[in-house]
């Protein structure tokens, strides 16, 4: 039981790239530098292409504080919980409330997780979301 509402509260946090804080504090040692510091333009399917402007960025930035503290809120609800009817309940309320902080920066949930996935890749990307924090 412990398992599964640990994976289904994975999966739920995953749906927004909660990772993306992580990740930002690890750039990959072995990422090709790029040149004339030009953004990397490409996008996975489904990933917004382009640059990424800095107000998307700060947005994002605020926004994904907004959203780790929904997610560790209800995490710990989540840990605490037994009954797995209660526990799909609470991921969705996480769910609702992470999706509202996000919007309550003037970002939508797409945007929000491309920007989030380039970051995973793009150490341009990062560094220019950590000099926002």
């Amino acid at each position: 039981m412990n398992k599964l509402k640990t994976l289904t509260t994975a999966i739920t946090f995953a749906t927004f790239g909660m990772g993306a804080t992580a990740v930002m504090a690890q750039a990959p040692a072995s990422a090709p530098a790029q040149q004339n510091g030009a953004p990397t333009q490409q996008a996975a399917p489904g990933q917004q292409a382009g640059p990424i402007t800095d107000g998307d960025l700060k947005k994002f930035v605020a926004a994904n504080q907004d959203v780790a503290k929904v997610r560790d809120e209800f995490t710990k609800k989540l840990n605490e919980e037994t009954d797995q009817q209660k526990a799909q309940q609470l991921q969705m309320q996480a769910q609702e409330q992470m999706l509202d902080a996000v919007k309550e920066h003037n970002l939508d949930a797409l945007t929000y997780n491309a920007i989030a996935s380039r970051i995973q890749t793009d150490t341009k990307l990062q560094e220019r979301v950590s000099a926002l924090q």
